[in-house]
Formats: C-alpha cells, structure tokens, sequence
C-alpha cells in the first residue's frame, strides 16, 4: 500500500519544472520528495512492500509503480536516484578501475546474471563505492529520467557526515538505518575510516551490533557520540537501550525551515533525510 504523506498547498503541477525530485528506490519500493527552489519539501511519498515472487518479478513491478505514479511521470528541473543496497564495497580513488571494481566486488559479494556493477566516486572519502543493481535498471531510469543520475545510498551519509567535525580523541560513531539493515561508519582524522553495514532482525540485534562496533573499535561509551540517523525515533526500545549504554546519543533531525509542518511529527521527517537533503538534488 503506497501512502502520500503530503502535498503542500503551494505545489504546482503545471510548474514542476521547476522543481527538484529526489526518489530512493529498492526491490521492496521506492519513496520520493519533491523540493521548490528554495529547498522546501513539497511533497513526500512512501511506497509500502511490493507484492512479488522473485527478484525479476520485483524490478517489474517496481517500475511499473513508477511508470504508473502521476508525480514521477512530470518534468522535473533535476532528478536525483538513491539506490538502496547492502550489496557494496569501497575502492581506494588511486587504485580504481572498472576491472578493479568488478574483481574487488566479487571478493565481497556475489554478481547475480541479472544484476550489474555501478559506482560513484566519493571526493570526501578518498574512495569509490561500487554496487550492484538490476542490470535492466539503468535504461529504463534514463528513460523515464532523462539525464538523472543512480547514487548508493552510502554516498550522501558520508558526505553528510564529513560536514561534521573530526574528533581525533573520541571518535564519533555514525549510524544510517533502514528497514532491516544499517549503515555505519567512523570517521578518523589519520583517514583510517570503519566503515560496514549490518543486517538485523529486530531491535535487539541492531543494539548489539552497534554496541559491538564501540567494544571492537575501543571506543570509550562515555565520550565518544553517537549520532543516528533514518528509521529510528526517540520512543523507539532501540534507543532507549543504547542511551543506557552510551552518554551522548542524537537522532540527527530534518532543519525546520527545510518542510512545512503539515502534521507530520518530526519522526517521521527523519525517515527520510536523504530525500530532503538539499544537497542531493543540486
């Protein structure tokens, strides 16, 4: 079941134009944020679970949703594409090539005879992301996107976070989360970065992994933050356990001026702070 969160009073469908669009798709659905000028979030949508059998039958039936969604179907000023996968690796900018990429990827992950490889290149990181996707996707996103460009989600996280200052003492531990997987990564001022994703089946799982991270990287609970970001809430029993094991924890939160409030709690918001990054859609 698909859920339009909103639609500003200001929105204007004949001017979209105008507008920047930004989508997260994955084989389970897509969501998408629509921004004015001014980067104020007109318009938000969630896709719920797409029903279907296989993973060929799954890139059917996302792109069908898409084909068939009026607001992805309207000329857009730029187009911004998040694709949403464990299934990546990094590769130092130095040694980086296409044949680099696909042996290094094989190494991590298997390629499956539907997917591809793609990759973007990570300046603040010193590395490139490579990633699989549906080898089908690509044209059919130029098709219906034209001149739109696919991103891993890991991308804009770390950008976001080497915004951030560095603390060469305590090191602040970054967390990205999704569905049934997160990201996380360290950020150290000699570049020796951690950085990793992990699958969880429940809160408690996702608890352990990131209190594992603070035991296996000798990081002192007390002094080193924690700053979380994606589908978690202040209420959620996920953070209410770390905070009784970590001293300075926070959800990073949307800025105010970037949404109008529309009912829709700050929570929610938070959901989705790749889609309402400005900075993704320049």
């Amino acid at each position: 079941m698909d859920e339009l969160l909103f639609v500003d009073s200001t929105f204007e469908k004949d001017n979209t134009s105008r507008y920047k669009l930004s989508i997260q798709l994955c084989l389970d659905g897509f969501s998408f944020s629509i921004l004015n000028s001014e980067n104020k979030c007109l318009a938000l949508f969630q896709s719920k679970k797409l029903n279907s059998d296989s993973e060929n039958s799954s890139i059917d039936v996302l792109k069908d949703n898409i084909r068939n969604c009026d607001y992805l179907n309207l000329t857009y000023e730029h187009v911004s594409i998040i694709w949403l996968t464990k299934k990546a690796c990094l590769i130092p900018s130095e040694l980086f090539s296409e044949a680099l990429a696909t042996d290094s990827f094989q190494l991590c992950h298997p390629i499956l005879k539907s997917e591809i490889i793609n990759w973007n290149e990570c300046k603040e990181l010193g590395a490139y992301i490579v990633f699989a996707l549906p080898s089908n996707l690509p044209v059919f996103l130029d098709s219906q996107f034209p001149r739109s460009e696919i991103s891993h989600q890991s991308l804009s996280f770390y950008q976001r976070v080497f915004n951030n200052s560095i603390d060469a003492i305590h090191p602040k531990v970054f967390i990205e989360i999704y569905d049934n997987f997160f990201d996380a990564f360290i950020p150290d001022s000699g570049q020796k970065y951690f950085t990793n994703n992990f699958s969880y089946k429940d809160e408690t799982d996702m608890v352990y992994f990131i209190l594992n991270i603070y035991k296996q990287q000798k990081l002192n609970t007390e002094y080193s933050q924690l700053h979380i970001s994606g589908k978690i809430d202040e209420t959620s029993k996920a953070f209410q356990t770390l905070k009784r094991y970590i001293k300075n924890i926070s959800i990073n939160s949307i800025e105010n001026e970037s949404f109008s409030k529309n009912n829709i709690s700050d929570s929610v918001y938070n959901q989705f702070t790749k889609l309402l990054n400005p900075s993704l859609c320049e």
